[in-house]
């Protein structure tokens, strides 16, 4: 006799309850935030890397004492406000200071980008206790590196990705940085991960031994690692010349300090032309490039032209079907270089349902932008002897993406106007992530931005020269190009994908296999 399966029905009242518990904080959900402030100040500018190894194993060792999957995700849940409401918050500063939203609408979108944020390691909390077996060693050793690892993975990938904040940056210039060049940030991350689980093995079982021995070998195989030569340096130096205005943001589109801002880059260049590159920052040129070209840089262009000089400059190009992209245009070649900016950020540089949504967005007076991405992969433009790859701005956190203009690209540019998120957090940050990319692709990067931080970085991920932000300047300083590829730039993120199917495929096999 069969017995009759029952229609699945959603338990509405069940999942109220649990949303609404996520807003009654219990003292394990306030140390849970407070942990995860903490790691905040393990990323530039504070730089204290330790904290953000403290603050893990203080979310593991919750996690560990949890009782059920839920609580775990509450507590993750709550671990990510901290951490993004802290360390991330400076999307404020965007919205509301720069961008004229109205305030109501710019704590929503706040409140709304760090509850998003914190769903991931939510999901991790719940991951890591769902597959693990009270007390189990192994389980704390393996599932919950893997777990806490595919939560950052899939913040950094879904609706676009949002990799703000991976714990594996703020482990850049320590012997973790090692794992960078083999499987990216997310390697560090997950070799961080694990030295946290083995403290937590240590507090929670007495492991003096075991525990020890784990986490030494993460670090000296890291330390080990770091001192491998995937790259080889090219060439000669290149004498790079980094542009920083330093225009406020406030001024920036303003029509009437139109001409005066491109004094000042002109004034610059012409200081510096003894470089072999010069790099003007994201859109130093505030407006379509086409309407320049033919009016306040018509004659500049027509001397780099002659000069025959590499002055990459950032503007708005305009097609002639009246699409429009971020973009830096190299004057001084002809035909122009031009490269677009291909991964633009979800509702800062484009709206899905734009048609829709335009209107409603200029009544509310919120800023609205609709650029077209440009071809991907892109490829890396001749400067000279030698092959630049491209980023603008948010394009840096990616580097699965940026591994594509490889082996090709002798080294990068990336430009930035960080100047939405003036005098926060997010600069130093942006900074830092950088630094992680260099490592990990093996490749010294030249860093233009407006206010700061202008920047060149070696392969290994120091900052070689930087200018002091919130002051104009010029960055004049060599790079040293390369050749070679890291692992990471040959394979990218496979590895890592191969390593997080295996860990959960394995324990679903084996919880399949119990079952029979």
């Amino acid at each position: 006799m069969t017995q009759r399966l029952r229609p699945w029905k959603p338990d509405f009242r069940r999942v109220g309850r649990a949303l609404l518990g996520l807003w009654r904080p219990r003292w394990v959900h306030i140390q849970a935030a407070g942990l995860g402030a903490l790691a905040v100040f393990a990323f530039a500018p504070f730089s204290f890397a330790p904290l953000a190894l403290l603050s893990l194993s203080g979310l593991f060792w919750l996690w560990y004492r949890s009782e059920r999957p839920g609580d775990a995700f509450k507590v993750g849940f709550w671990y990510g406000l901290g951490l993004f409401g802290v360390g991330a918050s400076w999307l404020f500063s965007s919205i509301y200071v720069y961008g004229g939203a109205p305030l109501p609408l710019a704590l929503l979108a706040v409140v709304a980008w760090v509850i998003y944020l914190s769903l991931f390691p939510a999901l991790a909390g719940w991951l890591a206790k769902r597959f693990t077996h009270p007390g189990s060693v192994w389980g704390l050793l393996i599932i919950y590196p893997a777990a806490w690892v595919a939560g950052e993975y899939l913040r950094g990938h879904l609706l676009g990705g949002y990799p703000v904040l991976n714990l594996g940056t703020s482990h850049i210039l320590t012997w973790l940085d090692g794992y960078a060049p083999l499987l990216g940030v997310y390697g560090v991350g997950w070799a961080l991960a694990l030295s946290a689980a083995a403290l937590v093995w240590l507090i929670e079982r007495g492991a003096w031994i075991g525990a020890p021995l784990v986490f030494a070998a993460v670090w000296l195989a890291g330390g080990s690692l770091s001192d491998v030569r995937w790259t080889t340096p090219h060439g000669q130096p290149v004498d790079m010349a980094l542009l920083q205005g330093n225009i406020p943001q406030e001024e920036k589109w303003q029509p009437e300090k139109f001409y005066s801002q491109l004094q000042t880059y002109v004034r610059m260049t012409k200081q510096n032309l003894g470089a072999d590159v010069i790099v003007w920052p994201e859109t130093a040129v505030p407006g379509f490039f086409d309407l320049v070209e033919k009016g306040a840089l018509k004659t500049f262009i027509r001397d780099a032209q002659i000069l025959k000089k590499d002055i990459l400059i950032g503007t708005i190009w305009r097609e002639a079907d009246q699409r429009y992209h971020n973009a830096l245009v190299n004057i001084g070649q002809n035909p122009y270089g031009v490269y677009k900016k291909y991964h633009l950020v979800l509702i800062g540089e484009y709206y899905p349902f734009a048609e829709v949504l335009a209107p409603l967005f200029t009544w509310l007076n919120i800023p609205f932008d609709q650029f077209s991405p440009g071809p991907f992969p892109p490829e890396p433009m001749r400067l000279g002897r030698y092959h630049a790859g491209m980023a603008i701005c948010f394009e840096t956190q990616f580097g699965e993406e940026l591994r594509y203009q490889l082996p090709k690209a002798n080294y990068f540019i990336t430009v930035s106007n960080d100047a939405w998120f003036a005098h926060t957090l997010e600069p130093a940050q942006a900074l830092q992530e950088v630094q992680m990319r260099a490592k990990a692709l093996g490749r010294p990067f030249a860093r233009a931005t407006n206010t700061g931080y202008t920047a060149l970085i070696d392969v290994d991920g120091r900052i070689i020269e930087q200018l002091p932000a919130y002051a104009p300047g010029v960055l004049r300083a060599n790079l040293q190009p390369y050749t070679g590829l890291t692992p990471f730039a040959r394979w990218g993120e496979l590895p890592l994908l191969f390593l997080l199917g295996s860990v959960f495929g394995f324990v679903l096999a084996l919880r399949y296999l119990r079952r029979r």
